[in-house]
């Protein structure tokens, strides 16, 4: 019985996260949830009770993932360099296989107060334990000498607009659909990340 019930709750989280990025949070209704998710109405209701519950729990398990990978990239065994670079690869190594996602959480998620203060609650104390793995990595650095002066800050936010950008423009000029091949878009992804990797890392050298 436990495992029906994680994989109907799992059927209904994929069907609404695809119709949520397909079709914006506004524009997609439970009932085609449901539908999607070859359950009844009253099922999805049973699971999530609201569609703003189930956005949430989609939103919070991606970006969960995304900190989890983040943390394991920063083991101690990698040089700090290889540990920068880790991050950026896991990060646009993400968002290649979530493509939409970058898009998405500008139109849904920056412009709707409810669903930042989500984000200030529930997602950003769980990214300080990797933003002070970070922070102490650069810190140990700097008093090295081995990298510029820094803020992990402005680390992550370098990577992210580089990283998120980059698909922003995929999404203009190519086609994106799911699981269909694209030589050319996988040749733009694959330079657009390894140009990222040497742009951050080339900053931080003396």
């Amino acid at each position: 019985m436990e495992l029906k019930t994680t994989n109907t709750e799992q059927q209904i989280l994929d069907a609404a996260e695809k119709l949520f990025i397909e079709k914006g949070y506004t524009g997609t209704r439970t009932t085609e949830i449901a539908k999607a998710a070859n359950v009844n109405h009253a099922m999805l209701h049973y699971y999530f009770r609201t569609k703003e519950n189930l956005f949430n729990k989609i939103f919070e398990k991606k970006t969960t993932m995304l900190l989890s990978l983040f943390s394991v990239a920063f083991d101690e065994k990698y040089t700090f360099f290889e540990k920068i670079k880790r991050i950026i690869e896991v990060h646009f190594d993400f968002l290649t296989q979530n493509p939409k996602l970058p898009l998405f959480i500008l139109r849904e998620v920056v412009s709707d107060k409810e669903k930042k203060d989500f984000i200030l609650t529930k997602i950003l104390p769980v990214g300080k334990t990797v933003y002070d793995k970070i922070d102490k990595g650069i810190q140990e650095e700097m008093k090295k000498g081995t990298i510029k002066p820094v803020k992990a800050q402005d680390i992550i936010l370098n990577m992210a607009s580089l990283n998120v950008f980059a698909f922003i423009a995929a999404q203009a000029i190519f086609d994106i659909e799911d699981g269909v091949p694209n030589e050319s878009l996988n040749n733009f992804l694959r330079e657009r990340k390894e140009n990222n990797i040497n742009l951050i890392i080339d900053s931080l050298k003396i």
